[in-house]
C-alpha cells in the first residue's frame, strides 16, 4: 500500500517539496514556502524540467543567508552559479569571501517573479 500524498502537487514534486522542507529543517532553517508557493516558483522559472543535481542543471538559493527559505528570499540559478558563489575554499585551501545572490541572479522571466506570500 502506498503512502497517502501529503502535498496536493502533481508527482514528482510532492516528493521534492518534502525534500526541500525536511533539509531546511534538518539545518535549523526556517521555511516559509507553502507547497503551492513553491510549486509556483519553479513553474514560473521555466526551468522546472532542468533541475536536477548535474552542473548544468538548476536550483533553488536564498538571497540573504539569515532569512526564511520563502518566496521573497529565494532564486532560482544555474547550479553552476550557485557552487562558484557558495564556495568557502579556494585552491590553497584559504577562505575567500562568499558573494550574495541578487534578484539579478533569477533565471524566471521577470514579469513571472513572485516576491510575496500571497
Amino acid at each position: 500500500m502506498p503512502f497517502p500524498r501529503k502535498y496536493m502537487l502533481p508527482n514528482p514534486w510532492n516528493v521534492f517539496y518534502s525534500r526541500a522542507k525536511s533539509q531546511a529543517k534538518f539545518r535549523r532553517e526556517e521555511w516559509a514556502f507553502t507547497p503551492e508557493t513553491w510549486y509556483r516558483s519553479w513553474v514560473n522559472s521555466g526551468v522546472m524540467q532542468h533541475r536536477h543535481r548535474l552542473p548544468h542543471g538548476y536550483c533553488m538559493a536564498r538571497i540573504d543567508k539569515l532569512e526564511a527559505w520563502g518566496p521573497h528570499n529565494c532564486v532560482i540559478v544555474n547550479r553552476r552559479e550557485q557552487l562558484r558563489k557558495t564556495l568557502n575554499y579556494g585552491t590553497q585551501k584559504r577562505k575567500i569571501r562568499q558573494e550574495p545572490f541578487t534578484v539579478e541572479d533569477d533565471v524566471t522571466p521577470k514579469h513571472k517573479q513572485i516576491r510575496s506570500f500571497k
